[in-house]
């Protein structure tokens, strides 16, 4: 079989695969149609850090550094099948190291780096396939939204993470929900390019509240089915399908209809690329980071949530 004809198949194994509890899942498929297409297709992952991700309690990034540096340390090419999330002290390292064991790699955009695209710089949008943004507490400057949203228009893959209303970790009067809110709301690109707004709230919750279509692959991907999604002090969002006709909501509140509110993960496309925004860090939070941080286990707290994580990142990059 021709490495075309194994990539078409891959795909098809990918796309088709559905499950609707999470012990119901073909481990054996699963990694085999993963392995084929990751492997045939590499992708490059960029994590930002340049918007205070380690301000307060926060490590949002691979690896916690003294400063997080472009490649975390020790090296991603020592990683092996067998290598724990702790072989970086990150918040986000278990989701960077869950990357790499599938054939990709990952990088973190330094402190005092600026965001970029269609520049010269190694670093620049446009060397990536997917950028990862969790809970910003610095606001992007103008030049910074242009990037980002043709970065994403000219076919990139974004993630977006969001905290509660109020968590301004660095105390400069900008939290994630109104920093994401002015990178949609406030830029000369497109007015509310996703059709996504962060409601200004504050709630924990457990929801198995989810898009019952078993064919989603962010909720339904190679990584398992996702079933449920919990809070920890996260804001939930709306959509506006009249801004962007793409735009769709993948799980909501316990209690509520699943309708255009109380959203609390969502997708869109903008151009050629792709948007996911979850509107809580504590998912992604794997437990590990800087000595003297008060952390916890979200990434492993439900075995939805690496696999909302990884079925997005896959998504994003258009695997």
């Amino acid at each position: 079989m021709n490495l075309f004809n194994k990539i078409i198949i891959a795909g098809f194994a990918i796309i088709s695969f559905s499950c609707d509890k999470e012990n119901d899942i073909n481990t054996s498929a699963k990694a085999t149609s993963t392995a084929e297409i990751t492997t045939a297709i590499p992708k490059k992952f960029l994590f930002d850090a340049t918007k205070a991700q380690t301000a307060g309690n926060a490590d949002w990034v691979l690896d916690a550094d003294t400063s997080p540096q472009r490649l975390p340390t020790p090296l991603q090419s020592n990683i092996t099948a067998t290598t724990t999330e702790n072989f970086w002290r990150g918040g986000l390292s278990a989701w960077g190291i869950a990357l790499v064991k599938l054939g990709h790699t990952v990088e973190t955009l330094p402190t005092r780096t600026a965001i970029t695209y269609g520049g010269t710089g190694v670093q620049d949008l446009k060397n990536y396939d997917v950028f990862v943004v969790a809970e910003p507490n610095i606001r992007f400057t103008s030049a910074e939204k242009t990037a980002i949203l043709n970065f994403v228009k000219n076919g990139g893959g974004l993630f977006m993470i969001s905290n509660h209303s109020g968590s301004d970790r660095n105390n400069d009067g900008w939290d994630s929900p109104a920093i994401w809110n002015d990178l949609m709301s406030t830029n000369t690109v497109k007015a509310n390019p996703f059709g996504i707004t962060i409601t200004l709230n504050n709630f924990s919750e457990t929801t198995s509240n989810r898009l019952s279509a078993t064919t989603n692959p962010i909720l339904n991907g190679s990584q398992g089915a996702v079933t449920q999604l919990k809070y920890s002090a996260g804001a939930s969002m709306s959509i506006n399908r009249t801004a962007n006709t793409t735009v769709q909501g993948l799980i909501w509140r316990g209690t509520s209809s699943q309708g255009t509110s109380n959203i609390m993960c969502a997708s869109a496309t903008f151009g050629t690329g792709r948007v996911v925004l979850i509107g809580d860090s504590s998912p992604a939070d794997d437990g590990t980071g800087a000595t003297g941080d008060t952390l916890y286990p979200g990434w492993t707290e439900l075995a939805s949530h690496s696999r909302l994580h990884m079925n997005a990142s896959l998504w994003l990059a258009k695997l």
